[in-house]
C-alpha cells in the first residue's frame, strides 16, 4: 500500500480479485450476510476498518481497493464509472457469487453504489451512501480538480496540495488529530500516474439524478453537517428522490465520516441493517444496462 496511514489490520483475509484484467483489493473478515465497502477518491479500503471491524462480528464484510488505491494497481488508460462498476460485479460474483449485499460507499464509493444498484440489481439488497452525490461534478469544482490532477502529473503532489486535499476531506477540527495527520502524509505519497484516471472517473462522471426514483431498495443517507465539497442542501434534494431513503446528518462533521465518525456511522449501520425491511428485502430480478 501506499505510505502514510499504517496499514494495522489483523484477522482480515487480504489479497487482490481480478476480472477482465481488472484488479481489485480484497479485504474480507467474518461471516454471515455480505456488506461491501467502498472508500472515496485517494483514499483506500482501510478508512472503513473501524466499522469493518465491528459489523463483521455478525456479518461478511469485504472492503474493496478500486484500482490506483491500497492493494489495487492503478489502469493505464481512461475509464468510467459503469466500466468500474460492472468489473467488480463480475468480482463479486466470481468470490461471492449471486448472493445479494448491502452495498456502502463512501464519496466515490456512493457513485458507484448507486450504478451497481442500477445496473445490477440482484447482487444489491440496500444501499448504504456517505457523503456522496449522483449528478456531474459542477463545473466550479470540476475545474479545480482536474487542475489539481495536472500538478501532480507534472510535478507530484506538493506537501501544500497533500494539505488542501486533507482540508476537503476533513473538518477543521478533526485536522489535529493523528489520524487526520496519517492520511495528510498519505496523500502526500500520491503519485500522478497513480490518481489520473480515477480521478477522470469521478470528475466526468455522468448524472444519474434522474434514476433515482428507480431505487426500490432501502437507502440509507449519512452526510456530514460541514461537509465542503458537497453542501447538505445537495444532498437533501437528492434523499427526496428515493422513494426509501432516509437521511442522517451528523454534526460538526466534514467529508469522511468514516475516519472523523467512525462510531457514529457505525451505530447509523447498524440500526438501518437492524431493519426488518432491509434484513428480509429479496434481490431485484432484472439487470438494466
Amino acid at each position: 500500500m501506499a505510505g502514510g496511514a499504517a496499514d494495522t489490520r489483523s484477522g482480515v483475509d487480504s489479497s487482490t480479485v481480478e476480472s477482465g484484467g481488472w484488479v481489485f483489493g480484497w479485504h474480507r473478515r467474518g461471516s454471515g450476510d455480505p456488506v461491501v465497502l467502498l472508500h472515496g477518491l485517494l483514499s483506500d479500503s482501510r478508512v472503513w476498518e473501524p466499522v469493518a471491524t465491528e459489523l463483521s462480528a455478525t456479518r461478511t464484510t469485504i472492503a474493496v481497493d478500486a484500482p490506483g488505491h491500497g492493494l489495487a494497481p492503478w489502469r493505464t488508460s481512461a475509464y468510467t464509472l459503469e466500466e468500474e462498476v460492472d468489473r467488480l460485479a463480475d468480482a463479486y460474483r466470481g468470490a461471492v457469487g449471486e448472493r445479494p449485499a448491502v452495498w456502502v460507499g463512501h464519496s466515490m464509493g456512493g457513485m458507484k453504489c448507486w450504478r451497481m444498484a442500477l445496473r445490477h440489481p440482484g447482487l444489491v439488497s440496500a444501499l448504504v451512501l456517505v457523503d456522496t452525490r449522483p449528478d456531474a461534478e459542477p463545473e466550479n469544482t470540476k475545474r479545480p480538480f482536474e487542475a489539481m490532477v495536472e500538478a501532480v502529473l507534472a510535478d507530484g503532489m506538493s506537501p501544500d496540495l497533500a494539505a488542501m486535499v486533507a482540508r476537503l476531506n476533513f473538518h477543521r477540527d478533526f485536522l489535529t488529530s493523528a489520524t487526520a495527520q496519517a492520511w495528510t502524509e498519505h496523500f502526500g505519497t500520491l503519485t500522478g500516474e497513480r490518481i489520473e484516471h480515477a480521478c477522470h472517473s469521478v470528475y466526468r462522471r455522468g448524472d444519474i439524478t434522474d434514476r433515482l426514483p428507480e431505487l426500490n431498495i432501502p437507502v440509507l443517507v449519512v452526510h456530514g453537517a460541514d461537509d465542503v465539497p458537497i453542501r447538505l442542501p445537495v444532498v437533501r434534494a437528492y434523499t427526496a428522490r428515493m422513494p426509501t431513503a432516509r437521511l442522517v446528518v451528523l454534526p460538526a462533521t466534514g467529508h469522511t465520516p468514516p475516519l472523523e465518525r467512525p462510531a457514529e456511522l457505525l451505530d447509523a449501520i447498524r440500526a438501518f441493517l437492524a431493519d426488518p425491511m432491509v434484513s428480509s428485502q429479496p434481490p431485484a430480478a432484472q439487470e438494466t444496462p
